[in-house]
């Protein structure tokens, strides 16, 4: 009994667990300045660091593009960024290394709290520049497009505001999916999923176009 009510309490605070709270990080290799969070899935101390940044004159309910930035532990078998905070109705996000331990982007969309599906609602793009991988972490720098605004319930369309605070959420399983070297591949459920309030405002970055240009140039792919 005492044994039952310990794995509940553990398994509890891996679901729920909150990210630290948003930092500015200034990246030197991408240029960019990105709001950040540290998303823990195990007690131990290991999690997936979060960072974001976007356009310094985006106004209030109107759609951008951003870049995110993740680093991962090389343990995590598949992770995935809900930009609309649930898992449900809003662009998801979900990522893997494949065979050749290159990161995998996929674009996914969930009706139900069943296997999201591919989608086109977002559009990723990874750079060369801010993607790469050492012993402990693996890293990748994406262009998104299609990821601060969605058409909700009843057609109204939801933004990720800008100036403030947007709940985002994350997912982590440690089984990579049946398929790793395709973005469409099956996944499993995930083992670990929590929430967190992420800074938008401090993600905000004058020179962010010509970062972006400068980053695509001949180095960026669709993922």
């Amino acid at each position: 009994m005492l044994w039952n009510v310990l794995f509940t309490v553990i398994a509890s605070l891996l679901r729920s667990v909150s990210a630290a709270e948003s930092v500015a990080v200034h990246d030197a290799e991408t240029g960019l300045t990105y709001s950040q969070n540290f998303a823990l899935y195990k007690l131990d101390g290991r999690g997936i660091t979060f960072r974001i940044a976007i356009p310094s004159n985006v106004s209030s309910n109107s759609a951008y593009d951003a870049v995110v930035q993740v680093i991962i532990p090389n343990d995590v078998g598949w992770a995935g960024l809900a930009w609309g905070g649930s898992m449900t109705k809003n662009p998801l996000m979900v990522f893997w290394r494949d065979p050749n331990n290159q990161p995998v982007l996929s674009s996914r969309w969930a009706t139900s709290h069943t296997l999201p599906q591919p989608s086109t609602a977002a559009i990723y793009t990874l750079f060369k520049t801010g993607t790469k991988s050492n012993s402990t972490h693996w890293q990748f720098t994406a262009l998104c497009t299609g990821c601060t605004s969605w058409a909700a319930d009843g057609g109204a369309v939801r933004y990720i505001q800008p100036n403030g605070g947007n709940r985002l959420a994350f997912a982590y399983s440690p089984t990579q999916p049946s398929n790793p070297s395709s973005p469409t591949s099956a996944i499993t459920v995930h083992e670990v999923h929590a929430y967190w309030n992420h800074d938008f405002n401090t993600a905000r970055n004058t020179g962010f176009q010509a970062a972006v240009q400068r980053l695509l140039g001949s180095q960026g792919f669709r993922a």
